[in-house]
């Protein structure tokens, strides 16, 4: 399974596409990437996300679950017309939180600065959002998919808060 996105913007389809994959273990087309992205870019530009759930509920007939760390953006988003198969939740987001659901994958947003200002040349300048998977908790680490590289790592719980509260805080 290749897990790295094809195009700069589309990190968020991409760990979607992901997850479809291994939960009906069968090939999604990469053009689907693109697809995703282009069709979600018809909405608020404040919240493109909500296109690309819109599409894949419609697509695949799934469910997904939405959390909303901030009160505010909870309620820009539920003033939308969400599909019936998005539930939107609002909660913080922490690690305890990631814990308490992480019975399987799940897509996390964050400052991709925070884990990776050390290893990566680019990246260590700037903080920039970024969707990742966090793949599961093996002991004091994450492992995560990050599909800017298509890699597998392992993050240390730490630099994962710092990701989510510096994207709360700065972004």
């Amino acid at each position: 399974m290749n897990f790295k996105q094809k195009h700069p913007e589309t990190c968020l389809a991409k760990c979607l596409m992901i997850l479809l994959e291994k939960s009906r273990n069968q090939k999604i087309s990469d053009k689907y990437e693109l697809e995703l992205l282009i069709y979600s870019l018809k909405y608020e530009r404040e919240n493109i996300a909500r296109g690309h759930l819109e599409k894949v509920v419609k697509d695949f007939n799934v469910r997904i679950n939405w959390y909303a760390d901030s009160k505010i953006f909870f309620n820009f988003v539920k003033k939308m017309k969400l599909p019936k198969h998005v539930s939107l939740i609002n909660e913080k987001i922490n690690l305890r939180m990631i814990d308490r659901i992480l019975e399987k994958p799940i897509i996390l947003y964050i400052d991709r600065f925070c884990i990776w200002k050390k290893e990566w040349g680019l990246y260590y300048k700037y903080h920039y959002p970024h969707f990742i998977i966090v793949n599961k908790r093996i002991g004091d680490f994450y492992e995560i998919i990050d599909p800017d590289d298509g890699k597998i790592k392992k993050v240390e719980p730490n630099k994962l808060s710092k990701a989510i509260i510096s994207l709360r805080n700065h972004l």
